[in-house]
């Protein structure tokens, strides 16, 4: 894993990519610092932060659009699977090497509380706190759009899937409130997000049985579910869209100024959710 993590951090700091990434984070933080802290008089970061997470939904498509989209576009991917390594070591060296590109801006985002103090009084513990759960969130969003530069060998679909996912996170909350609450409702959207289930049991599989089987199960189960308690679904698929609003939940837990670790433990999840989805994909390709 060792030598993928060299490799790879070396390769976003020999082209513009990393340094485009980092740039971009930090000139928008410290804008909106400046904003929120001297202009405004504020002297916190967990009311500059919610506002530039803005900029990851597009720093950090750039940043993993190529770490594994190119490689499947130059074939350099089976070189890779040459290799003494697991998938996973694979994997984790390209994520840990991104994070690594991440901590450079974060690791400059330290002196910014320090620097408030001299003007007023910060607190500091929220601040750091704040500035962990914005790392902690851009580690989330990286290993979505890792997996999604995991699917293409197209840097530019991989970069449109990572942004259109994201961007769909950032406005879960809106649509989940444009969602009808009735149970039957629920019941459809579960069903069709059961089919997409199965689409992607028959990308992993090339299995029509498989697939079909995984479908047949989980909507007999979401059937009699609904049969027995009809009321469970009255607005649950509306609760289980605001779920995924991954800016949403950032910024609830920065504005209490609290540090949260069922925050922690979200963002947590969903980086191991989504590396593990990562690993089956190239998994998948290696032994095809």
């Amino acid at each position: 894993m060792g030598a993928i993590y060299r490799k790879e951090l070396k390769a976003y700091f020999s082209n513009m990519t990393g340094y485009i990434a980092m740039a971009m984070i930090l000139l928008m933080t410290s804008v909106f610092v400046k904003l929120y802290c001297f202009d405004a008089k504020y002297p916190t970061m967990e009311y500059a932060l919610p506002t530039a997470t803005v900029i990851l939904m597009l720093a950090i498509p750039i940043l993993a659009m190529r770490s594994f989209a190119e490689e499947r576009r130059q074939k350099t991917d089976l070189l890779l699977y040459t290799l003494p390594i697991s998938t996973t070591q694979i994997v984790l060296g390209k994520y840990f090497a991104m994070l690594t590109v991440l901590a450079v801006p974060t690791a400059v985002l330290l002196f910014y509380p320090l620097l408030l103090s001299l003007y007023g009084t910060v607190n500091l513990l929220a601040s750091y706190a704040s500035i962990l759960l914005f790392y902690l969130l851009a580690a989330a969003m990286t290993a979505i759009c890792m997996f999604m530069s995991s699917l293409t060998e197209s840097q530019v679909i991989a970069a449109v899937l990572g942004s259109g996912t994201l961007i769909l996170c950032y406005f879960a909350q809106i649509l989940s409130a444009a969602l009808p609450t009735s149970s039957l409702a629920s019941y459809i959207a579960f069903t069709v997000v059961i089919c997409l289930v199965a689409l992607a049991v028959y990308s992993f599989t090339k299995n029509y049985w498989v697939a079909f089987s995984t479908a047949v199960v989980l909507e007999a189960i979401l059937l009699i579910v609904f049969m027995i308690n009809r009321s469970l679904f009255m607005g649950l698929f509306q609760k289980a869209v605001g779920k995924i609003a991954l800016f949403d939940i950032f910024n609830a837990s920065v504005s209490s100024q609290l540090f949260d670790l069922t925050t922690v433990i979200y963002f947590l999840s969903v980086s191991v959710l989504f590396s593990f989805l990562t690993i089956q994909t190239v998994e998948k390709r290696r032994f095809s």
